[in-house]
């Protein structure tokens, strides 16, 4: 009875996609994109972008998916961003890669439809909605380069690195491979991004743990986004304002959009647990919220993480809870 239910749902999906996302018309559409980190909160503030702009949501569109059946009439099917071969953390060295170009110039007009990219967009809303948020949390060495070409408003959502690391740690088997690999684990070049990575290689030697690794990702991804940091569209949010400063995330959000918010509303948004975060993720005191990951991380794996903030000249954080805010106001004047 749960496989029929499963398939059902399935194919309920597939005929609302075909029927009133696949071929539908867009009457306006303005693109806004999420860049962050597993882990790191963008769930929570797409999901609220969302209901305050009745917008389209496109989920992990940069994500690394496998290979389906039938990719010539499966809906599911990724073929031609495939056929991109960017990897898992894509990169673009040229600004006249004409595939690349060609792709992304279709990609920010919403001609690449799929259920993956779409699958909580709200298929009744897709045709009249005004606006797109894309969700990226694999796209954050492709900031310069969508940035140089489209020009799209942005917003930068940075966590702790150490609470990314702890929470990713904590989230059941889905982090299991840096447990494992974390002495192997390199970013990789490909044909796209040249040499790109191996600006990497002098740092690989601080990764020591999982944790670290963890660590080096987020730090090595956010240092790459803010020092290419667009001031004229772009906005950096930080997670832990999310959590305890909602009314200075209102204002930021306000005066990005150029659009009136409830406050109450977004409030309300911002309280409620994301989908992609498990039961008792949430604290009723904020502050004790974000220091979980001091309860589980050792003074070791803080020294040693703090080493990869040296190394990525990244000191938006230290090892306290809270970003160093007087680092922020210095880098967005």
């Amino acid at each position: 009875m749960d496989k029929i239910k499963f398939y059902l749902i399935k194919i309920n999906e597939i005929f609302s996609f075909l029927s009133k996302i696949k071929f539908n018309k867009i009457k306006d559409n303005q693109n806004i994109l999420i860049y962050g980190i597993s882990r790191g909160g963008t769930t929570l503030l797409a999901e609220a972008l969302v209901d305050i702009l009745k917008a389209r949501l496109i989920w992990e569109p940069l994500f690394n998916h496998r290979e389906v059946k039938f990719k010539t009439v499966n809906p599911y099917a990724l073929k031609s961003y495939k056929q991109l071969e960017l990897g898992w953390n894509p990169h673009v060295a040229s600004a006249n890669d004409v595939e690349v170009n060609t792709y992304f110039d279709a990609y920010f007009k919403l001609k690449k439809r799929n259920i993956r990219f779409l699958r909580f967009t709200d298929p009744e809303n897709f045709s009249s909605s005004k606006y797109t948020v894309h969700k990226m949390c694999f796209g954050n060495f492709m900031y310069a380069y969508f940035q140089k070409r489209y020009n799209l408003k942005s917003v930068i959502l940075l966590r702790h690195p150490f609470a990314v690391a702890a929470s990713s740690l904590n989230f059941g088997n889905n982090y299991d491979y840096h447990k494992e690999n974390y002495a192997i684990w390199r970013y990789e070049n490909s044909n796209k991004s040249g040499a790109f990575f191996n600006d990497f290689e002098d740092k690989y030697k601080l990764i020591n743990s999982a944790f670290t690794l963890l660590v080096f990702q987020a730090v090595s991804q956010f240092s790459y986004v803010v020092n290419n940091l667009d001031k004229r569209n772009s906005i950096i949010l930080f997670y832990e304002d999310l959590v305890i400063d909602k009314q200075l995330c209102h204002q930021q959000l306000e005066e990005f959009l150029n659009l009136p918010i409830d406050y109450e509303y977004l409030e309300g948004l911002l309280n409620k647990q994301s989908f992609s975060s498990g039961k008792g993720h949430t604290e009723n005191d904020p502050m004790s919220q974000l220091s979980k990951w001091r309860e589980v991380t050792s003074e070791k794996d803080i020294k040693e993480g703090l080493k990869i903030f040296e190394a990525f000249d990244f000191h938006l954080y230290s090892d306290g809870v809270l970003p160093v805010k007087s680092k922020f106001e210095a880098l967005v004047k």
